[in-house]
């Protein structure tokens, strides 16, 4: 959308600072051409390189332009929260903040990091790299909606995963955010934004069993018993068995024996809980 449809521009600098002050901070190469700015193509992409090198906009994606605010100027960077939304949107793609990215909006306060995590559906995605942030894209088959929340941020609002789908996505994921003592790290934080009840049941079927085996041994390991005995009372409900399954499930036996007796979880790792 722009402030100026239907009509002629002749600089493109005034065109973004314009869009600024409407507050629109994302716009397309599509968008340029269809407000009659008197260019070639030549002279367009130009006039984008130079935009850029200016540090008035940023690109993480090609044809996909966000406008930089002061604010952020002088930072040196522009979190990817402030357009991730519109990016989805112009890839097309559903989406939802989760890992590490979710796990700080829920309150989880050392989990900030220069990593910005988000899972999308369909196919494969590649990481993005820009100004000053990875994008790292998880795939999902399916996106759990009625598990998402929207949250408020300045260019308006961004899908969140709720801490119940944090936590599940942080140990089916444990090698890309640090491990499983990091992942015990996170979760303890995660506790009480967590609330593992009836409306949580449907949100269980999209994970395996072992996932949730292990996600409830981790609540035990860390001290989190009531928690646990809630989560184990959702699996009950479901009479899914438990088998026995390692903790680590890239490792071996290595003749460990039974932590805990409820998870049928195998102690084949040990969490560091002065890390905790």
């Amino acid at each position: 959308m722009s402030i100026f449809e239907g009509s002629t521009i002749k600089h493109l600098s005034s065109w973004i600072k314009s869009q600024e002050i409407a507050g629109y901070y994302t716009f397309t190469k599509r968008d340029i051409l269809s407000i009659g700015l008197q260019l070639k193509s030549s002279s367009m992409s130009n006039a984008i390189s130079r935009q850029i090198s200016q540090g008035n906009i940023m690109s993480p994606w090609q044809n996909f332009y966000v406008i930089v605010p002061t604010e952020y100027k002088l930072r040196g960077i522009i979190p990817p929260s402030f357009y991730i939304d519109k990016l989805m949107q112009f890839l097309g793609k559903e989406y939802y903040v989760s890992l590490l990215s979710a796990a700080e909006l829920h309150g989880a306060s050392h989990q900030r990091t220069m990593r910005y995590y988000v899972t999308v559906n369909g196919n494969f995605i590649r990481d993005v790299k820009t100004n000053g942030y990875d994008i790292d894209f998880t795939l999902t088959k399916r996106i759990p909606y009625q598990h998402i929340t929207k949250v408020k941020v300045q260019t308006g609002y961004i899908n969140v995963a709720c801490a119940e789908l944090t936590a599940l996505d942080l140990v089916v994921n444990y090698k890309k955010i640090g491990g499983i003592s990091r992942v015990a790290e996170i979760i303890s934080e995660l506790c009480e934004s967590m609330q593992w009840n009836s409306l949580k049941e449907d949100l269980l079927k999209q994970f395996s069993t072992a996932t949730i085996q292990r996600l409830g041994y981790i609540l035990d390991k860390i001290g989190e018993t009531e928690q646990g005995d809630n989560l184990y009372s959702l699996m009950s409900n479901s009479s899914r068995p438990l088998r026995r399954i390692l903790l680590k499930a890239t490792d071996r036996d290595n003749n460990a024996t039974y932590i805990n007796n409820r998870w049928k979880v195998i102690d084949n790792y040990t969490i560091e809980i002065d890390e905790l």
